[in-house]
């Protein structure tokens, strides 16, 4: 019998299983998929590999959750520093996220004229929350606090001085707008965009803490040679020489507390004891495979956060000879994409030489973009297809429009999803992907907490605090660890 079962190989899981295997834990992993990563995989057509959504990578660096980890782990991850961090199309005009704050705060006062006044008091603020935040998720491993214990452990000399950020957590990004008597429609659409990639949500609803995290983190991207799975190769390496065991499609069905130990059951019927047991799939999927008090416990903390946001996808390979830079872009287009829930969409273009992606002359091309899972249900196959076919034309014909070095090579290995496909191949809850959007009400302090009130059960990944993206499920692993210092 294992120490610990870890549900789902994605980076929460597999991050989790090797820092709890680096402290002399035993854990099995167990994985309903064929592959690795989750929302985070990536899928194979000939010459080209596909990450399976339109990714960034960033918090590496020193103390932060994946610089943290990578280090830990001893482990080198080939990553390519990009700057800019992100290019935008807004209303044909291009707008470029420079790493450097003085120069974006240029750039911005640039493309923004109505709201040129107020460019750099607001990015200042922004950048000074961003790190101020970055910094106190470095030095406290207990949040949100659910116990006197947690709440004691947070009154430490360091956190005083950061005590200016709780009020940033209850108060919508549009209020700190309105303190700057901000009237730009331009502006206001370009953070509305730029937060649904990292909050999930927009400047009426997103608290100004994980908004000024969400806006700086592209000072501060990088570019994975080989696609957003690889540095996760790495992580599952040390997770199995550290003595760590996956196993790959094992689809549970069901958790059922013993005496002494936790009982996983799968579709296939095979039985998987530990002393502790770590989910990282989704709260909703944990509803329909548990029983009794923990099953109401998800479903009271279901109700809580009903919704979870979901995607449509777009990959193709082309052979181009273009020196167009890799890396990032978002592209808004002049109304909401049909059926979606946004006016833009994100896009990663493989860099130049990663011949891991494509073959040389060859480039990766991932798209993404917010939808509603309910637009997608109960479709007869026909309308299901119709729908894809709609929105992917109205994407690329976008998409020609703003890069015409591309517009007369042929789309290979085109491939569409939606939250349908999430669904099938990830298994998570109505295909929702990118957790719960963050909001002042229920503020993140209402999150689910890493350590659940039942004996030796943890929840990690994106429904879990604190949120959504690879460097905040990462920190998760690093509280589930310090939890585990306290087991019997």
């Amino acid at each position: 019998m294992k120490d610990f079962t870890i549900i789902g190989a994605g980076y929460a899981g597999v991050s989790t299983g090797a820092l709890l295997a680096k402290h002399g834990f035993s854990v099995q992993i167990l994985e309903a998929h064929s592959l690795i990563g989750g929302c985070a995989s990536y899928f194979r057509r000939k010459h080209f590999l596909f990450d399976v959504g339109a990714t960034t990578l960033s918090g590496v660096l020193p103390g932060q959750p994946l610089g943290k980890l990578f280090s830990d782990l001893n482990i080198k991850p080939e990553l390519k520093k990009l700057d800019p961090g992100m290019t935008i199309k807004l209303n044909k005009e291009t707008i470029i996220r420079f790493s450097n704050l003085q120069e974006w705060i240029e750039e911005a006062e640039r493309c923004f004229p109505e709201s040129k006044k107020i460019q750099k008091k607001f990015w200042s603020k922004i950048y000074s929350i961003n790190n101020s935040a970055w910094d106190f998720i470095a030095e406290n491993d207990s949040l949100p606090p659910r116990s006197i214990s947690d709440l004691l452990k947070l009154t430490k000399f360091s956190n005083w001085k950061r005590i200016g950020l709780l009020p940033d957590l209850f108060f919508p990004l549009r209020s700190f707008l309105n303190s700057l008597d901000c009237k730009d429609k331009k502006f206001e659409k370009f953070l509305d965009e730029q937060l649904l990639i990292t909050t999930q949500t927009t400047i009426d609803k997103a608290p100004i803490l994980t908004s000024a995290m969400g806006l700086a983190y592209p000072s501060e991207t990088y570019y994975p040679i080989g696609g957003i799975t690889k540095p996760l190769e790495l992580i599952l390496n040390k997770f199995i020489e550290l003595g760590g065991i996956l196993t790959l499609k094992e689809n549970v069905n069901s958790i059922l507390y013993e005496k002494n130990n936790i009982l996983v059951k799968t579709e296939k019927g095979n039985e998987f004891k530990s002393k502790y047991l770590v989910s990282t799939i989704p709260i909703w999927n944990m509803q329909s495979i548990t029983n009794g008090k923990i099953q109401q416990y998800y479903n009271k903390i279901s109700n809580k956060f009903p919704k979870g946001p979901g995607a449509f996808t777009i990959n193709f390979g082309i052979n181009s000879n273009s020196g167009t830079k890799g890396g990032y872009y978002q592209i808004h287009t002049d109304n909401k994409i049909p059926d979606c829930e946004a006016g833009a969409f994100f896009l990663t273009l493989s860099e130049i030489g990663d011949t891991i992606r494509a073959r040389e002359g060859s480039r990766t091309i991932t798209i993404s973009t917010h939808t509603n899972s309910s637009h997608w249900e109960n479709l007869n196959e026909i309308d299901y297809e119709s729908k894809k076919e709609k929105i992917t034309n109205y994407i690329l014909s976008k998409f020609d429009d703003e890069f015409p070095e591309f517009k007369n090579s042929e789309k290979l290995f085109l491939l569409s999803g939606s939250p349908r496909t999430f669904q099938k191949f990830t298994k998570r809850f109505r295909g929702y992907v990118g957790g719960i959007p963050h909001s002042t009400s229920p503020s993140l302090l209402m999150l689910p907490a890493n350590k659940t009130p039942f004996r030796g059960l943890f929840q990690g990944g994106d429904t879990a605090f604190p949120g959504q993206g690879t460097p905040a499920v990462v920190k998760g692993a690093y509280q589930i660890l310090n939890y585990s210092k306290y087991l019997d």
